[in-house]
């Protein structure tokens, strides 16, 4: 069954493949609950809960961001693991729409080859 964050995350993903530069890389990473065996994998793999959604790599710098819906919202595990990668030196943030992942990726200084167009 498709959820509303998938329909999102699609969505961006598919934003930053068009407006990454090419020196840049990104990576999904997959988070959602899928039993307790999958968990124990997981978990034995070094697999971190609540890590965030995406994390893009530009120009030395690791840019972290969390998916939610415009109603979504962060999980306990997803706000200790933010709160635990802020105290890193990490930043993190919560992106609701593509727009809104551009515009962040933008304030941080990586340059992007598109716009969303309304």
């Amino acid at each position: 069954m498709k959820r509303p964050e998938d329909t999102l995350h699609e969505a961006v993903w598919l934003a930053l493949k068009l407006a990454l530069p090419p020196e840049a890389v990104a990576i999904s990473h997959e988070n959602r609950q899928n039993g307790p065996r999958e968990g124990a994998r997981r978990k034995k793999r070094g697999c971190l809960p609540g890590w965030p959604d995406l994390e893009i790599v530009h120009a030395g710098r690791h840019h972290l961001i969390e998916l939610k819906t415009p109603v979504g919202t962060l999980s306990k595990a997803q706000r200790e693991m933010h709160a635990r990668l802020t105290q890193a030196g990490g930043s993190v943030a919560v992106c609701r729409s593509v727009d809104a992942v551009l515009a962040h990726l933008v304030a941080c200084g990586v340059p992007v080859r598109a716009r969303v167009a309304a």
